[in-house]
């Protein structure tokens, strides 16, 4: 008899391990696995109209329920009381509509990371070369450096500067380039800074740019009509907006870090931002700002893939930040805007504005 209910209790426990598991002392639920089959199913009893089972499971093998889950969570229904969204979709809603958005993201983080690019370039050659003016070397001669890069007062390097150079030196090691191994036979390794910034990612850059002597990035700030605080405070806010295009994460209706704005905003065409400033639109200003200041392009290639937003009532344009008089903005307004299908279309393939 005692065995029997041992036997009893091993299966239960298998049951219950299946659906629940501890964590610190509490009990919670785990996600079911569902076929390609059930999870198109799920869908379906829940709202949303799904007119070709193939191309949905197609979309379901390529995508994955759960990273499709982003681009429909706008459809579910919303609550104005509880403010929240049932597991339910909203009248008519179409799997064509949620695959519609999801392109456009791909196609908004693509042409979002091409204009970082350039404008990390860009970034990269300027401060390299003003840096080097001052010193050709002065990324390795700490007691140059600003306040962020060298405490004067007690005589040694940040603790910033020390994680940078630790950095530095790993990349400078790692990095393949001919560039680099010409300056290791030549040199011995020693890159000029205006050298040295063309293997920093990013963060890096920025950091740089901080620990720079202040008159250095009050000259590089200036020519950008930015003080250096802006400049410090924009580089983190477009380093976080290129980690999210790299990495393939859902941009369109996106969170992101508030925008530190200089007080002659409105004279630099930077206008109609969202109220707390921290949307897509918003981050994607900057962009506009930097590549039509900095020279980098004609910055008709996010005019081009905001005109192609796939609007409908429960998922508008505004969804994104964008206001509604977008295109008559000054860092928004273009004569033409190219095809987005076909970044080097010819002027006759273009789409018109407005």
């Amino acid at each position: 008899m005692p065995e029997i209910c041992l036997c009893h209790q091993h299966r239960f426990r298998r049951k219950v391990q299946g659906r629940f598991s501890s964590m610190q002392g509490r009990i919670t639920m785990e996600k079911p696995f569902l076929t390609i089959d059930q999870q198109i199913d799920l869908l379906r009893s829940r709202g949303m109209t799904i007119d070709d089972s193939q191309i949905a499971k197609q979309t379901l093998e390529t995508i994955s329920y759960y990273r499709l889950s982003g681009y429909y969570y706008p459809f579910r229904e919303y609550n104005d009381i509880t403010q929240t969204r049932s597991d339910h979709f909203s009248p008519n809603t179409k799997l064509e509509q949620v695959l519609s958005l999801y392109r456009f993201d791909e196609k908004l983080r693509s042409e979002t990371f091409r204009e970082l690019s350039r404008i990390e370039v860009g970034l990269r050659a300027f401060i390299g070369y003003t840096l080097g003016e001052e010193h050709p070397y002065l990324h390795l001669a700490s007691s140059r450096l600003g306040p962020s890069g060298f405490d004067k007062e007690n005589k040694h390097e940040t603790k910033e500067y020390r994680k940078w150079i630790y950095s530095y030196e790993k990349s400078l090691k790692r990095s393949q380039e001919d560039f680099i191994r010409h300056y290791r036979d030549e040199y011995n390794g020693k890159l000029p800074v205006w050298v040295a910034v063309h293997i920093l990612e990013w963060g890096k850059l920025a950091q740089l740019f901080k620990m720079s002597p202040i008159h250095c990035q009050d000259t590089i700030a200036a020519s950008l009509h930015l003080t250096r605080s802006q400049v410090n405070s924009w580089l983190e806010n477009l380093r976080i907006l290129r980690n999210i295009c790299a990495h393939q994460g859902r941009l369109f209706n996106r969170t992101l870090r508030q925008v530190k704005l200089p007080q002659d905003a409105e004279r630099l065409g930077i206008k109609n931002l969202s109220p707390m400033r921290n949307k897509c639109f918003d981050q994607l200003t900057l962009v506009q700002y930097l590549t039509r200041t900095m020279g980098l392009g004609d910055g008709t290639a996010l005019p081009s893939v905001l005109a192609a937003f796939p609007a409908t009532d429960v998922v508008p344009l505004r969804a994104t930040g964008t206001p509604d008089n977008w295109q008559s903005l000054p860092l928004w307004a273009c004569d033409t805007l190219r095809r987005i299908d076909a970044p080097d279309a010819p002027s006759d393939g273009q789409l018109t504005c407005c």
